[in-house]
């Protein structure tokens, strides 16, 4: 018996039928991923109330970074990103700099939870310029009436003593006579920072354990200026 020929147009009825398949369900697949795609983006849309809370939601990014870097608690960083929006509920954004605000919600957070940081500091570390923060950071706590703590040096002997591996001793020391000068009232109008690193200079020079001042110096972040 002859072997059975296959039909020539019987086989290209099936090509075409496959390559029909392979289209059809790309497009299934195209379809699928574009509802999957819309569905996210209804989810997402749907978490804020306004247009202009989605376009605020870049900056409590930076705000929940620049809390993370200055390493804060979780807390904090919460804190943080509350007043922001706090701030854009009292509509303190209008005609001001968004990024001004983020970081000077930021700043004003630590300066409530009575944290060593510098204005400086945070400005340097979001990069943006310190003069818009500071104007941002008046119009909050003129605004809002935020309880800030006032910042003092003995805020900031732990930070240098702990950089320069000092003895807890010198760091009490340096601490307590920070503390005496604010209750004279000699620190006014100096740099806290710079004031404090001459403290723990003062009170670990004597010691067997001192810096050199250099060193102190730096730690201190005074940039060259005992005063302000």
């Amino acid at each position: 018996m002859r072997a059975r020929q296959a039909d020539p147009r019987r086989r290209r009825s099936r090509v075409r039928l496959d390559e029909h398949r392979s289209e059809a369900d790309t497009v299934h697949r195209h379809r699928r991923r574009r509802t999957r795609v819309y569905g996210t983006i209804l989810q997402t849309r749907g978490r804020w109330r306004s247009k202009a809370e989605r376009n605020l939601a870049p900056r409590l990014g930076e705000v929940r970074r620049l809390a993370s870097a200055l390493e804060y608690s979780d807390s904090v960083r919460d804190q943080a990103c509350q007043l922001f929006w706090s701030d854009q509920n009292e509509d303190l954004l209008r005609g001001r700099s968004i990024e001004a605000i983020a970081v000077a919600s930021v700043y004003e957070t630590c300066r409530c939870n009575g944290l060593s940081r510098l204005l400086g500091e945070v400005s340097e570390m979001a990069r943006v310029a310190e003069s818009r923060v500071m104007n941002a950071y008046k119009t909050l706590n003129e605004e809002l009436g935020l309880p800030a703590e006032p910042v003092s040096p003995s805020m900031f002997v732990p930070r240098p003593a702990s950089d320069l591996e000092c003895l807890d001793e010198i760091r009490q020391r340096a601490r307590t006579l920070a503390e005496q000068a604010e209750a004279r009232g000699v620190t006014t109008g100096v740099h806290p920072a710079g004031f404090a690193a001459a403290c723990l200079y003062r009170k670990s020079r004597s010691s067997a354990s001192g810096r050199d001042p250099e060193v102190v110096h730096k730690a201190g972040r005074e940039e060259g200026r005992w005063l302000t």
